[in-house]
């Protein structure tokens, strides 16, 4: 049976291209052939994948994983990555939040990205939103003391609803500074930040470290 909202081109290729992670544990360096020295990311609802791409295109000697909720758009960046032979990538159609919580090795991965994340607006859809506090106790298991947490949104109470959240937990801290950021540091825009950008419109953005203390 075709996955709903797949495109009949697409469909056949669906498990190869952009699959689930699989059951039980993942090792995330374990999806690369040759690891050597290269620095692991992880970018979280890549959406449409213009970011995910340029981050792959700038950045070719980093590990890339992808996870993408929405399997027709899953499938659609994974075709991209195939036709350009960007080899440092892995996409996945999968729900981060169930995802990562299978995945490993601890303190393994340099960086995470969450561009425009929860596009729910109303209240009852809260507890739908994928950045809160059992995210982040996996992102912080998950990476590296120094390692980056990236955030950004051009909803401003999400902004901070997103500062409390990271600011409370124990793993994460700003480095000394307030978090906020005026520039996306890492060069690779997402379709979303494009077209805010277009337009004149706000980002807000959040930058935080892995801490220290407290380690797995």
């Amino acid at each position: 049976m075709t996955s709903p909202g797949l495109p009949q081109a697409a469909a056949p290729n669906y498990q190869a291209l952009a699959p689930h992670l699989g059951e039980g544990p993942q090792d995330l360096l374990s999806l690369f052939s040759n690891t050597g020295e290269a620095e692991l990311e992880i970018e979280i609802g890549f959406g449409r994948g213009a970011s995910l791409l340029e981050r792959a295109r700038l950045m070719p000697d980093a590990l890339l994983v992808g996870f993408e909720v929405k399997a027709k758009l899953a499938v659609l960046v994974a075709n991209r990555c195939k036709r350009e032979a960007l080899a440092n990538v892995r996409v996945f159609a999968d729900d981060a939040a169930l995802a990562l919580v299978r995945c490993g090795p601890n303190h393994s991965v340099g960086r995470v990205m969450i561009y425009f994340p929860d596009p729910w607006w109303k209240k009852r859809h809260a507890k739908r939103r994928v950045l809160n506090t059992r995210l982040l106790d996996e992102l912080g298991r998950l990476l590296k003391v120094g390692g980056e947490l990236f955030v950004q949104t051009d909803v401003e109470d999400r902004a901070l609803s997103y500062h409390q959240l990271i600011e409370a937990h124990p793993a994460f801290d700003f480095g000394g500074a307030s978090g906020w950021i005026e520039h996306n540091p890492f060069l690779a825009k997402s379709n979303r930040e494009i077209r805010a950008e277009r337009h004149g419109l706000p980002i807000w953005r959040l930058l935080a470290y892995r801490r220290s203390n407290d380690l797995c």
